[in-house]
């Protein structure tokens, strides 16, 4: 029985999920040939570290997350209100992200935490990002790199790249037999016409998450509140936690 494993990945705190990769190994479940693990945005980073360099990822991502969390600042403080304002800030300025400067930030970004190592067909790791032209979620592969600056990019902070935005954003989590995602939406009173749209927006994420989930064997929701959102330790943590409920389900 093939197992497919899903994540979300629309905020930064998906670095976290080497924890749950950790706890899948100290499973054995990481060694299982029919294996699986999908992501989509952040969640490829922690995915594609710990597929590639095990010993050192949990290091690596302590190590950036400080200068994650300023460089991805639009997805550092999950909240619909901020967002809301990022949009109407925007908007006011008439400000458009310049498409070559966003991608040179994402790669040099990119390019000095991940290393330079091919993603092929039969990796058990599943890379998504969304097409824009073709309207479709695709699964990318080939150099880590280059498919990771086109999973990345998010409304408000980067421009797409090539075209490609993260899948999180359109889709929440790719389909599996597991879900872990963290859910972070709190509902807010709009005020304004870009509040409506981005209300608009989410609702239509949050009813694929819904479907996903539905279909799904096994699901595991996280909730971070106060000091959790910040320390890393405590997010990687949770994760852990996640796995270790994931597998009590799942068995």
């Amino acid at each position: 029985m093939n197992l497919k494993i899903s994540l979300g990945g629309d905020i930064l705190h998906y670095l976290g999920a080497v924890g749950l990769l950790n706890a899948l190994s100290e499973n054995k479940v990481t060694e299982r040939d029919d294996l699986e693990i999908h992501c989509s945005g952040f969640s490829c980073i922690p995915l594609i570290l710990w597929t590639y360099q095990r010993n050192n990822a949990y290091n690596i991502l302590s190590s950036m997350w400080d200068e994650a969390s300023k460089f991805f600042k639009g997805s550092f403080k999950p909240s619909l209100s901020e967002i809301g304002k990022n949009f109407l800030l925007l908007y006011k300025m008439q400000k458009r992200i310049d498409l070559e400067l966003s991608k040179q930030k994402l790669s040099e970004f990119v390019e000095k935490w991940i290393p330079n190592v091919e993603i092929e067909e039969q990796s058990r790791i599943k890379i998504h990002a969304f097409n824009l032209e073709k309207r479709q979620d695709e699964i990318l592969y080939g150099n880590a790199r280059e498919v990771l600056i086109h999973a990345l990019p998010y409304p408000i902070d980067f421009a797409p790249v090539d075209g490609y935005i993260s899948s999180s954003w359109v889709f929440g989590i790719p389909e599996g037999d597991g879900i872990i995602y963290i859910d972070w939406y709190d509902p807010f009173e709009p005020r304004r016409a870009t509040d409506f749209l981005l209300m608009a927006t989410f609702a239509r994420t949050a009813s694929f998450i819904k479907l996903a989930t539905e279909k799904a064997k096994v699901t595991v929701t996280i909730r971070l509140s106060g000091s959790g959102f910040k320390d890393f330790r405590s997010i990687s943590n949770r994760f852990y936690l996640a796995g270790k409920e994931f597998l009590e389900k799942f068995h």
